[in-house]
């Protein structure tokens, strides 16, 4: 019965050891390709703030709920929570809302598998500029995405009628600034710088990128639930592996080696024998008042005597470096609720918001 239990947890230890790897893998999965992804942006000479469109066309690889209250839809991130006009431009749109980091998108439906869908959305985003005595400058990054690829962007900044704009990088057509990028990787991002030298109104320094009110910044509101959700897995799996390590050593320690090599006894009317067929003593045995020990043994790693190396303290299954292992695994592959754009992160949907650069105020436009 002793062999069995343990067989059965030294299976379960060996399971708790691999599954992180085993989840690591299925978090790495893409579960969505974004097969277009389109961002227009034109300032206003009036106030300053940045009239930003977005469209995509979207497939789901795998199926993606309607809503967020669902662990669906799509929370995409904005530069900070002071903006306008928030409006959908297309029919599968059912709600849109935001808050100081997001914009959150429920469908009118579900998306099945391999169906490619698409969308689009405006918003006006106030708090982007900056001043440098007559010179406004815009420094913009659209949203990048850790956990999809993208078939093809481009970002497209139209300077406002009668002023002319330097581009950090793309192509000038007109007074169209035209950046693009196709099979792009991970991570991959798309951010331009637009200088005005010759801006035609006074803009108020008030309301410049430096001097975003704290109740708009999305520094204050940091969606943190990827981050503890990664320390409650590593912490849950230090500790499940802790606790068979400890039950696999107390078995261990007991039951493989009661009195040398190999050697089981049964006590029996306040006597020990060694054990024989059935439980029962051996025949022709001779019963001791005392618990027989197991011999010494100079190999650190055995159990009394054997040329196995699989104690506790040594060679074979050292259980302190072997638990170490699991743990550091654990540790490993915790974050892969990182990045993505869904709006849930559970079996079916790990993915949290797009990753935006906080140093520039941007995030998705």
């Amino acid at each position: 019965m002793k062999k069995k239990l343990l067989s059965l947890l030294m299976g379960l230890l060996l399971v708790a050891a691999l599954l992180p790897a085993a989840v690591q893998t299925a978090w790495a999965s893409d579960y969505d390709y974004i097969h277009s992804y389109q961002v227009d942006v034109t300032p206003n000479t009036n106030d300053g703030s940045l009239s930003i469109l977005v469209s995509f066309q979207w497939q789901a690889l795998e199926d993606l709920p309607a809503t967020n209250s669902q662990q669906g839809g799509v929370k995409i991130g904005i530069p900070n929570g002071s903006i306008r006009e928030l409006t959908a431009l297309s029919g599968d749109i059912a709600d849109i809302q935001n808050d100081n980091s997001y914009v959150y998108i429920d469908f009118t439906h579900d998306f099945r598998a391999g169906e490619v869908f698409s969308f689009s959305y405006s918003w006006v985003q106030e708090y982007m500029y900056t001043l440098d005595g007559s010179t406004v400058r815009y420094e913009y990054t659209p949203g990048w995405f850790d956990s999809i690829r993208v078939g093809s962007m481009t970002l497209t900044w139209h300077d406002p009628a009668g002023v002319i704009g330097t581009a950090s990088d793309g192509d000038t057509y007109g007074g169209d600034h035209v950046l693009t990028a196709t099979d792009m990787g991970h991570g991959e991002k798309l951010p331009l710088a637009v200088t005005y030298d010759n801006w035609p109104t006074a803009l108020d320094s008030q309301y410049s990128k430096d001097n975003l009110p704290g109740s708009y910044d999305n520094s204050y509101y940091d969606d943190d639930s990827s981050h503890s959700s990664a320390i409650a897995t590593v912490f849950g799996f230090i500790i499940m592996i802790a606790v068979l390590c400890f039950i696999v050593s107390i078995l261990t320690s007991v039951g493989r080696y009661v009195g040398g090599f190999g050697t089981r006894y049964v006590f029996v009317n306040g006597l020990w024998y060694p054990r024989g067929p059935g439980g029962k003593p051996r025949p022709g045995s001779v019963g001791t008042k005392t618990r027989p020990r197991p011999p010494q043994s100079s190999r650190k790693g055995g159990f009394g005597g054997g040329g196995r190396g699989g104690g506790f303290d040594g060679g074979g299954f050292s259980g302190g470096s072997h638990c170490a292992c699991a743990s550091s695994c654990a540790c490993a592959c915790a974050c892969a609720c990182a990045g993505g754009g869904r709006a849930g992160c559970s079996a079916k949907n790990l993915y949290g918001a797009i990753h935006l650069d906080k140093d520039s105020s941007e995030k998705l436009g």
